[in-house]
């Protein structure tokens, strides 16, 4: 119950800061309407599914498995607090579809959503301040690397949780080996799916990625901005 408080109030004061300054309202507007709605339903669709490689113990990534997380893709599109929001409102459909109890809601909407929507803001603002604004970097850097870190940075950082604090007793695998493997195919795979996802939202549906500004990815060479079909 102490933990369960704890995940209560960290998830509370989080979506209590995603929900102020009226960032989230993007989601609202009828340009992004279906990519926000097929969001919801992909991202419902992937959170359920969970599967192990074969000999490998059962959340072997501190009580993770393979599946597509989604928080770095929605935080590239919409930005963060609208991603917070949106994983937040995954996690309740999840929640309630699967009958989870709320610890395992909160431990899901902060493991899956927040600590690698985190991550991948981070990285991307990092991009963003010393890259130069280019189509190429802004999907390979916000979709691909931003993807792979969002998995990589809050994974290290709970593993050593997980070490420090003997998490043993929450039935998690301390298997190195399972760990690291997970960890690589978790985070490749993440990436590949993020940054290919948002190349063909940016190349063929712009208006569903605002967060992408056309004048700000101007060609250096020519002083236009990429033509969209």
């Amino acid at each position: 119950m102490e933990l369960t408080g704890i995940y209560l109030t960290i998830s509370g004061l989080v979506l209590l800061w995603a929900l102020s300054g009226g960032c989230w309202k993007v989601l609202l507007k009828p340009s992004v309407r279906f990519s926000v709605l097929g969001g919801l339903l992909v991202l419902g669709l992937a959170w359920n599914v969970k599967a192990t490689l074969p000999g490998m113990a059962a959340e072997a990534l501190v009580g993770l498995s393979f599946q597509f997380f989604g928080a770095s893709l929605l935080v590239a599109m919409y930005g963060l607090r609208p991603a917070i929001v949106m994983l937040a409102v995954v996690t309740t459909m999840v929640a309630i579809i699967s009958s989870w109890t709320l610890f395992d809601a909160l431990k899901q909407f902060l493991l899956l959503g927040v600590l690698p929507g985190f991550a991948a803001c981070l990285v991307m603002r990092l991009i963003s301040h010393f890259l130069p604004k280019h189509l190429f970097i802004f999907i390979l850097g916000h979709g691909y690397v931003a993807g792979v870190l969002s998995i990589i940075v809050p994974s290290v950082l709970l593993m050593f949780w997980h070490q420090s604090f003997s998490a043993a007793s929450w039935g998690l695998s301390m298997d190195m080996v399972d760990w690291f493997v997970t960890l690589v195919i978790l985070s490749f795979t993440e990436g590949s799916l993020s940054g290919m996802l948002l190349a063909v939202f940016v190349i063929y549906r712009p208006n569903w990625v605002p967060s992408f500004k056309d004048m700000e990815y101007l060609d250096a060479e020519t002083g236009k901005a990429p033509k969209m079909p």
